[in-house]
């Protein structure tokens, strides 16, 4: 597989992407509640055999899939790099013999700055990966050790410079604000480090205090505090002014760019595009049907271990959940809402469904209409979820 173009042609989207879902860590971020998990480093090599055999299970329910171009595969997690190489070449052997992938397909991968090191990120490039995403979130080093991150500020920058050295040409990097105890001189500190890195895309994200989390826990005890709604605004108002400074194009409600160095993989899941989704805790979108799998380790793997497919969820998307959902993922992005897509997929116009919806949005300064296509505002982007919810007919 070859790095491809850094030019998007969003016609080409068409093609399925592929997930596959790395549920370890180092250790756990006190925010976090994604499905990932600390010292269950017995299992990985397990783990790595129920993957490929959730595959095999997979592609004998529906072995049509086996011929549908995949164009773009992302490794996510957790923290997939706290696999050896020779695991990811193990997995990544079987999504070539087993799927249909592209020369040009975009490889993503996961990582913690301060866990790989240059030879190790060499061989990631060896494997195939031609995109790296670093979980940074801050600069700041009493942050860092505050949300329990295994890396400081330093070894940050470090990782982005030695990612570029091994040969990785499209590099992001997360940046979290609304942290604990967070100034907008951190902020802008963090905006300062980043003019310097070597980087084409940054996903930004304002800190969710997620039930069952450590640091939910904490907030609830009154033994941590984050900042008050008007500094948090005041946070995300600088988070976006200094990117577009830096030459940053916002082309997600929470995406960042230069030069059109896009993340194919997500831009899927915005224009409503099928994916395939493997591990636990992963989802897929398949000929119109929403999987989740068994968030937790032992179950998945046992489950495939009997020739049970892990899915613990399935949902059939209706004709109106579909309409409503393609809606509010093309809006999150710059493309937005195009009329004549819309009424392409689903053989009625928009403004049959949602005219009136359209009209208060765009009244309200929330959404503006251009050229065939509905945009959010920079206000509508700052109040997406009430925007999206709009679209959520009862």
């Amino acid at each position: 597989m070859k790095t491809d173009s850094n030019i998007l042609n969003l016609s080409t989207l068409g093609d399925m992407g592929l997930y596959v879902h790395i549920p370890f860590c180092k250790q756990k971020c006190m925010y976090c509640d994604f499905p990932a998990y600390q010292n269950l480093q017995d299992y990985y090599e397990t783990y790595v055999y129920a993957l490929v055999q959730e595959m095999d299970l997979w592609v004998s329910e529906h072995p049509e899939s086996k011929s549908k171009p995949i164009d773009t595969i992302y490794f996510g997690g957790g923290t997939p790099t706290e696999l050896s190489i020779q695991q990811l070449q193990m997995i990544v052997d079987k999504i070539k013999s087993t799927f249909t992938i592209t020369d040009d397909c975009h490889m993503t991968i996961e990582s913690n700055p301060g866990e790989v090191d240059l030879q190790y990120l060499t061989k990631l490039v060896k494997l195939g990966f031609n995109r790296i995403s670093f979980g940074v979130q801050t600069f700041d080093d009493k942050a860092l050790t505050m949300l329990h991150r295994s890396h400081d500020g330093e070894k940050a920058k470090q990782a982005v410079y030695d990612a570029k050295e091994a040969g990785f040409t499209d590099i992001n990097i997360d940046l979290i604000y609304g942290l604990p105890r967070q100034t907008l001189e951190d902020i802008q500190h963090n905006l300062n480090i980043v003019k310097d890195l070597p980087i084409n895309h940054i996903s930004t994200y304002g800190l969710q205090v997620e039930v069952g989390t450590y640091l939910y826990h904490l907030v609830q005890k009154n033994l941590i505090s984050i900042p008050s709604e008007s500094i948090d605004e005041s946070m995300y108002d600088t988070m976006m002014s200094g990117l577009k400074a830096l030459g940053f194009e916002r082309y997600e409600i929470s995406n960042f760019a230069k030069g059109n160095f896009y993340s194919r993989h997500n831009l899927k899941y915005w224009h409503y595009i099928d994916y395939l989704g493997f591990g636990a805790g992963a989802h897929s979108f398949y000929d119109g049907v929403r999987r989740s799998n068994n968030r937790n380790v032992m179950p998945y793997i046992q489950s495939v271990d009997r020739y049970i497919m892990p899915t613990i969820d399935t949902e059939t998307i209706t004709v109106e959940r579909a309409q409503e959902d393609f809606c509010f993922l093309a809006l999150r992005t710059k493309w937005g809402l195009d009329e004549q897509k819309f009424e392409d997929r689903f053989g009625v116009s928009v403004h049959n469904l949602f005219g009136n919806i359209l009209e208060d949005l765009v009244t309200k300064g929330l959404l503006e209409y251009q050229n065939g296509s509905y945009h959010l505002t920079p206000e509508g982007a700052k109040h997406g979820n009430y925007v999206f919810s709009q679209f959520i007919r009862e």
